[in-house]
């Protein structure tokens, strides 16, 4: 039984997952449990919110970690950006070969692999004696966290194949966010409690607590089906594909570089960490019920458009030192709603439906790519100028030239 999802009103077979039990050779079914991913849906969601949190807690641990990273291996803010970006390296690198991977491996034992992984990278991170072993620490994480996000978004996708698909896409980069307000508003409690290397060893132990809800919602059988002859011929790389991931690398080179130094822009100490939470908060609460009106507009497309075009503005009245830290933080959150939302939304109508697995790679490699350059940019522009207005002003341009690529997405129209 082949999930549906609907493009313009037509209906097309969604084969993203298949068991790899024998199938009865009379029928060719597979049994019910492991082969409709739509009944267990909402478990798969429920595990992919814990596992990605995970992700999330981890990456945002550098932020409000800057203070003592710089006091304790006397880094620069280049350096701390470096670091920041380093757990994205192997997203650049490996995205899209492991994207295609991921359209094939058993989902349960590679969710498993990438989760230990993980682990093993936060704990390297938290008894890192310098930042060599921070930084390869960070990398370890990276390949774990790169390996676990694309199988959770292309478990998403084939669970949610015609089942409000933008909303559970909202839910699941609500955890991004969620994570950002973990780490900068229990941080200093952390910190004081633990210091700030039992702090991230907590962060590993998270890691571990995913794997058995993971085992739970994930049928052992499952695994990725192979590219069917009906769409073998279909370009893996299309221009409404490359428009969506130009115009997400540029703006996570943006948005990463805001929440790596906002806190450091709004003052510094606790307040301003609390400030910069704010992002987080509104993304938190706006990503569903933005996902609830894509589902119901189906313009994915214009919603990056327009978030694009709101975080220029912003980082504008930023550079001209116009807009004070509370707003422009409370918009940046509005920006990442829409643009996560609509992004992860999209590949299912711009590629075949047996390479989703591929497009998420493709636009992860991209994003990540943002993720390293924007935030250690950023970061040496404010060693050598010394304020904050040349950096908003190059970030804002960044935001116009992906609202220019977002123009460029236009779904094919499918038979």
């Amino acid at each position: 039984m082949n999930v549906l999802v609907v493009r313009a009103g037509r209906p097309h077979a969604l084969i993203l997952f298949r068991p790899t039990a024998a199938s009865d050779k009379k029928t060719g079914m597979m049994p019910a449990m492991e082969h409709d991913l739509a009944s267990r849906r909402w478990l798969i969601l429920a595990s992919t919110v814990v596992s990605f949190f995970a992700v999330g807690v981890t990456f945002f641990a550098v932020p409000p970690l800057v203070p003592e990273l710089v006091s304790r291996f006397g880094l620069s803010h280049l350096a701390i950006g470096v670091l920041m970006g380093a757990i994205s390296v192997p997203a650049v690198l490996l995205s899209i070969p492991l994207g295609a991977a991921v359209d094939r491996w058993p989902a349960r034992a590679a969710g498993n692999a990438a989760l230990l992984i993980m682990a093993l990278g936060a704990t390297l991170f938290a008894i890192a004696p310098s930042y060599m072993v921070l930084f390869i620490g960070r990398l370890l994480f990276g390949v774990g966290g790169l390996i676990i996000n694309l199988l959770l978004a292309r478990l998403v996708t084939a669970a949610f194949a015609g089942h409000e698909l933008s909303l559970a896409m909202g839910i699941f980069n609500a955890v991004y966010p969620a994570s950002m307000i973990v780490m900068f508003t229990f941080h200093p409690r952390l910190l004081a409690s633990f210091g700030w290397r039992g702090e991230l060893m907590a962060l590993a132990v998270a890691v571990l607590i995913a794997i058995p809800l993971h085992n739970i919602a994930v049928p052992r059988n499952l695994r990725g089906e192979a590219a069917t002859e009906n769409h073998s011929r279909e370009p893996w790389i299309t221009t409404p594909l490359v428009a969506l991931a130009v115009s997400w690398m540029l703006f996570f080179a943006a948005y990463a570089s805001i929440f790596t130094f906002a806190p450091e822009w709004a003052g510094g100490g606790a307040s301003a960490l609390l400030i910069g939470s704010l992002i987080a908060w509104v993304a938190l609460v706006l990503s569903p019920l933005a996902g609830t009106l894509i589902d119901r507009t189906g313009r994915a497309a214009r919603w990056v458009l327009g978030g694009h075009l709101l975080l220029a503005a912003v980082l504008a009245a930023m550079a001209a030192a116009i807009m004070p830290p509370v707003p422009a933080m409370l918009l940046v959150g509005v920006t990442f709603a829409a643009v996560a939302t609509a992004t992860y939304s999209l590949p299912a109508a711009l590629v075949a439906p047996v390479r989703v697995g591929f497009a998420f790679g493709f636009i992860t490699a991209f994003s990540n790519l943002g993720n390293i350059v924007g935030p250690a940019a950023a970061g040496a522009i404010r060693d050598h100028i010394g304020g904050w207005t040349l950096v908003w002003a190059i970030l804002a341009a960044l935001a116009l030239l992906g609202a220019a690529a977002a123009l460029q997405i236009r779904p094919p129209a499918r038979e």
